[in-house]
């Protein structure tokens, strides 16, 4: 279960904090749903942050920045007599800074690659081993 990120305004940078593992949230999903509620112009830095799930740990951070928005008009002409027009934003972030970690080493784990039909084995986010074959990934993963 993913708890909300918390979001704090500082006077340099907003900060986006998740209490899970880094390795736990997908910011290509996470992003663009906190970018969309804070409503962050072109050109904002924030910092995204991972902390331990009783706040006491920083695990991992870095600096993003708002690198786009697209806006267009939605028309919805269901009702011909009253169309209804809005505006959507679409915002996108770039990271402009290397991931800091707090020095513990990762165990590697395994997880199912649903695009190339494998298990891959990652050992600090990176893939050390593909299989087709679940129990063979598990294996290499324990002997990393």
């Amino acid at each position: 279960m993913i708890i909300h990120p918390e979001i704090f305004a500082t006077p340099d940078l907003p900060t986006v904090k998740f209490r899970e593992p880094r390795d736990q949230i997908d910011l290509d999903i996470e992003l663009p749903k906190i970018l969309h509620s804070q409503g962050w112009d072109c050109g904002t830095y924030f910092h995204v942050q991972f902390v331990s799930h009783d706040k006491k740990k920083l695990l991992s951070s870095a600096t993003f920045v708002v690198s786009e928005i697209d806006e267009t008009l939605h028309t919805n002409e269901d009702n011909p007599y009253n169309p209804v027009t809005k505006t959507v934003f679409h915002r996108k972030a770039a990271q402009i800074g290397d991931w800091w970690n707090s020095g513990e080493v990762k165990a590697a784990t395994v997880k199912w690659n649903p695009g190339k039909k494998v298990h891959q084995v990652i050992e600090n986010d990176k893939v050390i081993y593909e299989s087709p074959d679940k129990q063979q990934a598990i294996k290499v993963a324990e002997a990393a």
